[in-house]
């Protein structure tokens, strides 16, 4: 146990180290935006507090190290109806490999919707004529890996091809193309690291993961940075933390993680999860982000495990609901995942 705790006690000091020298280069903003928007309806309802999941491929999306517990051949999807009319999609497929660990495959796709365009016209009226700007999305393919070192630290840690096009133009010097269907895409390369560790104290688990680790981007003459974020969460059982419930048949998990985006100022993020004879799970979060970040705020949803229906799936069923505010909206997620 003191080896399991010295190993995690470097890697905290080293992620923490990470994200000190990162502040100094914040440009207040990031690119590739959809890289920070949650995968999972289960994570997304507890206020994306997800760093502790065990056996739920959408860890994957959130701390690698939660791969490691995941079983057999594993598949997730999950859809999000996004601000604005925007789509986006999370799928992953896992293997366990036993002792050799688990292996993903992950698909993050953005659909940023229809866009107008204009170029100028010396012969509409208008003084300008309507032109398709063509395709507008982001997409990230990545492959990921965990594995149990012992029976209470984990650790993954993925990597991942990302790319964003947005769309085609004309440009003009003196109302004279310069540059006809200029194509504006960007892409990178992109880590994910974290690690899971079990104290042996009443279900107590600590967790840490970086995601969207790269480096510095250049997009025409500007400079900007992928949505990284640095995470440290602690979860709990409460029935077992606790002299309440019965930790035989229900659980009532507690997790808490500060988070250190790179565009922007830490906070806090509070979930919790209660579990009903492992049938149906209800789920509400938190979030402490600032007031003006359109992400804080209240966030709920619920689970079925579809094998307690009477459903042949050894999977779950999850939905979430975040309230974004009168101007934004809401957002809905839905997910579905299982293993055989």
């Amino acid at each position: 146990m003191k080896k399991n705790l010295f190993i995690f006690l470097v890697l905290m000091i080293f992620m923490i180290s990470l994200p000190a020298s990162a502040r100094m280069k914040k440009l207040g903003q990031s690119g590739m935006g959809f890289l920070s928007i949650g995968g999972s309806a289960r994570a997304a309802a507890m206020a994306s507090v997800f760093g502790f999941a065990k056996n739920d491929l959408a860890s994957v999306f959130y701390n690698p190290a939660g791969l490691a517990s995941v079983e057999g051949t594993a598949f997730f999807l999950n859809s999000t109806s996004w601000l604005a009319d925007m789509k986006v999609a999370h799928i992953a497929v896992s293997h366990n490999a036993g002792r050799y660990g688990v292996f993903a495959l992950t698909l993050e796709s953005m659909d940023y919707g229809k866009f107008d365009g204009t170029a100028i016209s010396n012969t509409d009226v208008r003084g300008y004529s309507d032109i398709d700007v063509g395709k507008v999305s982001g997409i990230a393919v990545g492959l990921a890996y965990g594995i149990q070192m012992t029976d209470k630290f984990s650790i993954g840690g993925g990597i991942k091809m990302v790319a964003q096009q947005l769309g085609i133009n004309n440009t003009y010097v003196s109302n004279v193309i310069d540059v006809r269907n200029k194509k504006n895409k960007v892409s990178t390369v992109a880590f994910d690291f974290g690690t899971m560790y079990d104290t042996g104290i009443k279900s107590i688990s600590l967790t840490m993961d970086i995601r969207n680790y790269a480096s510095q981007q250049l997009y025409e003459n500007e400079e900007f940075q992928l949505p990284q974020t640095y995470k440290i969460g602690v979860s709990a059982n409460l029935f077992e933390l606790l002299p309440i419930g019965d930790p035989s048949t229900n659980s009532c998990i507690l997790a808490i993680e500060g988070v250190d985006p790179h565009s922007g100022t830490q906070y806090l993020n509070a979930g919790l999860e209660y579990s009903l004879m492992n049938m149906i799970d209800l789920r509400g979060g938190y979030s402490f982000q600032s007031s003006q970040d359109i992400a804080g705020g209240l966030n709920a949803g619920a689970g079925l495990k579809l094998s307690s229906f009477g459903l042949p799936l050894d999977g779950r069923l999850d939905f979430s609901y975040s309230d974004y505010g009168s101007i934004f909206g809401s957002v809905m997620r839905f997910s579905l995942s299982g293993s055989f």
